[in-house]
């Protein structure tokens, strides 16, 4: 009783949980849920929202499970709850996404939240909406620990109860639904989505079809095992056609991600990933032999499924969950594309570094002279509609020449670079197992960034100066007046003017150019872009059938980066045509840009500038280059991870190796080791 000692007893009110606990060791005749239910109220912390509180109670309630007879009351009184209540919607349905389409499903939450639903209580799933009534309970859940959660499985361990007839209720139930599971999963595969995308399926017997077959003699030799007229059948073979199931499905998803997805085939993809999980978990419980090994692992994988499904149950009815599911199916469709684009802007040698500087350099040229058209077209004294609008065609142009080139805008990297992090995490199931991997990762991306603004900035600032003096000596005055190049460098000091603000702007600009890109590039897949304009009539007059060909080629092959520089251009230049239209003053601020008008500025005024002019110029074009950055990755980092499902938590194991990696070697993060 340790832990009880350690905690007031206003706060962890271990004699309610003792109580409760005792309750199911004396009282056999009382319905399961209600025991249940004065267990569940007991340990609700008082202040939900703290985690340490929720902790507290937690040991307090793990520590009474000590005491043998109050574990076995607690572990018969679930296995009476579910050998009473009907338990198969409660494993084929909770916590999995329903099979009706988006507006449907919205149309039932909506007439649920007007007009709620009668409950029938002899569904086990209804049950849980009684266990946890509040809202809050989801959320002082969830703040505990995994492995704590996992703790009371591990203790209660269902395996070694005394209830036969309880077990043998609820495995009866469990085999039904291991049935509708694998009837599920075989309708799924033979959607002709799948086919498009893996024809191997049309010529070959599907896994899946063969999976169900299999399962279905599985149930109906365990059944008999069961009522003693035939050895217990451990599925060996299920298993293994469970498994190819799993591994078609991961070509299935990796040939989806080069021929194109759509939302109806990442939707049935992420069903049937977890109707196989869910068909492995019942599977495996029901089979699971008896050394402890086995018996822990599944003890992890139940608690896991718990959670989930207590989690799906208590949200079922939740707008905003919905909604939720939605935008990550949306955004893995698109950052899927984003990821596989973002190993291209990593530098993990020394010569890829030095590839990405030089490209980097490339765009520098491109930048120093897109600035001074940019400051030339405001002399024409447009309205500012035309004005916005011209803007944003030269920003349009000059990034697709840029990208036709190959060369590398620096702050067009983190929507891409962000998708590869967080596909990195993703490929350890979220458990980050390799953290020195991802902090290599990270590495390789800080520095690979940090030669992209290099690039830019060391080409376009000095090829603006020289410019300006070569159009200074042919025309014979200044070009650029004096007022302009006060403004242009009063623009970049983040202490006068609202630069940062602008830096911000233009942050959410590049990541939704990176949406923009990942969408467009599924998009010209899935739709087969490239053979549908190389067979235009018009097309093959002029260039003929190879020339059609190879130009419906190279736009399917680049439709996001050409969609997402163009989309990036134009909303850097109609900004301000936003903000008058809102009503608010609004502009944007690009590191390479404000390095460029800088290099103007301070030739137009001939140097002739106070040394914290100087000073305030080089701190804004720093930390408006942070800001791009910072702002584009966090928000295409937290895209990307919720698209997987993941959470940024995740991270903070990691942060501490990445300081611990700066401070010793931080040479790392600014050029590669010469042997990589």
């Amino acid at each position: 009783m340790q832990a009880v000692n350690k905690v007031d007893k206003q706060l962890a009110p271990a004699g309610k949980i003792h109580e409760a606990l005792q309750a199911m060791v004396t009282d056999q005749e009382t319905d399961p849920q209600i025991l249940l239910i004065q267990l569940t109220k007991s340990l609700q912390p008082r202040f939900f929202h703290l985690r340490e509180y929720t902790v507290l109670y937690w040991d307090v309630f793990m520590d009474l499970l000590k005491e043998e007879s109050l574990r076995n009351g607690l572990r018969d009184t679930i296995l009476r709850l579910f050998s009473s209540r009907r338990q198969v919607s409660f494993y084929t349905d909770s916590g999995l996404l329903p099979d009706t389409g988006f507006f449907s499903e919205l149309g039932r939450i909506l007439t649920q939240k007007i007009l709620p639903e009668l409950r029938d209580t002899h569904e086990l799933k209804n049950c849980v909406a009684e266990l946890f009534p509040r809202p809050v309970d989801q959320r002082w859940i969830s703040l505990l620990p995994a492995e704590k959660r996992n703790q009371l499985w591990m203790m209660l361990d269902f395996h070694s109860g005394q209830d036969a007839d309880s077990m043998h209720a609820m495995v009866q139930q469990m085999l039904e639904a291991a049935r509708i599971l694998s009837h599920r999963v075989a309708a799924m595969g033979l959607m002709p989505e799948l086919a498009r995308v893996y024809p191997r399926l049309l010529h070959s017997e599907s896994p899946f079809m063969a999976m169900n077959i299999e399962v279905s003699r599985f149930v109906e030799s365990f059944h008999l095992a069961l009522e003693g007229k035939s050895d217990m059948d451990h599925g060996e073979h299920a298993f293994v056609l469970l498994a190819q199931c799993e591994e078609t499905l991961r070509k299935i998803h990796l040939s989806a991600s080069r021929m194109g997805t759509s939302m109806s085939l990442s939707f049935t993809l992420r069903r049937m990933e977890q109707h196989l999980e869910r068909l492995h978990l019942l599977m495996r419980f029901m089979t699971v032999k008896v050394d402890a090994s086995s018996r822990d692992d599944l003890n992890l994988r139940w608690s896991e499924f718990m959670l989930s499904a207590v989690d799906g149950e208590r949200q079922r009815n939740s707008l905003r969950r919905h909604c939720s599911d939605l935008m990550s199916l949306m955004a893995l469709r698109v950052t899927d594309n984003a990821a596989r684009s973002g190993e291209h802007y990593i530098a993990s040698t020394r010569s890829e570094w030095f590839s990405i500087l030089y490209r980097a350099a490339g765009a520098g040229v491109l930048i120093a002279l897109l600035a001074f058209l940019k400051i030339e077209s405001a002399s024409l004294s447009l309205g500012p509609s035309a004005q916005a609008w011209l803007n944003g065609l030269i920003y349009a142009g000059g990034f697709t020449i840029i990208y036709m080139l190959h060369f590398v805008i620096a702050t067009k990297q983190p929507a891409m670079t962000a998708a590869t992090l967080a596909g990195s995490i993703s490929q350890s199931t979220g458990r980050l197992r390799d953290k020195e991997k991802v902090v290599d990762l990270m590495a390789d991306t800080f520095r690979t960034q940090l030669a992209a603004v290099a690039g830019n900035i060391m080409v376009a600032f000095p090829l603006a100066m020289i410019l300006l003096f070569a159009f200074n000596s042919l025309s014979g005055h200044s070009v650029i007046g004096s007022e302009k190049a006060h403004h242009l460098l009063q623009d970049v000091r983040p202490l006068m003017s609202l630069a940062l603000l602008y830096a911000a702007v233009a942050g959410v600009w590049l990541f939704s150019a990176g949406l923009v890109s990942g969408y467009l590039d599924n998009r010209a897949v899935y739709m087969q872009l490239g053979p549908r304009i190389g067979q235009l009539g018009w097309l093959r007059f002029i260039f003929g059938k190879e020339g059609a060909n190879k130009i419906g080629t190279y736009i399917e092959g680049h439709a996001g980066g050409l969609g997402g520089n163009i989309f990036f251009g134009l909303m850097l230049g109609l900004t301000p045509l936003l903000g008058n239209f809102l009503g608010i003053t609004l502009d944007i601020r690009h590191v390479a840009f404000a390095s460029a008008n800088v290099g103007y500025g301070l030739v137009a005024l001939d140097f002739q500038v106070p040394l914290h002019q100087w000073g305030g110029a080089v701190l804004g074009v720093l930390s408006i280059g942070l800001v791009n950055l910072c702002v584009s990755f966090t928000l295409a980092l937290w895209v990307a991870m919720r698209s997987r499902r993941l959470s940024f938590w995740l991270l903070a194991s990691v942060i501490p190796r990445f300081f611990h990696r700066l401070r010793h070697h931080p040479g790392n993060f600014f050029l590669p080791p010469s042997s990589g």
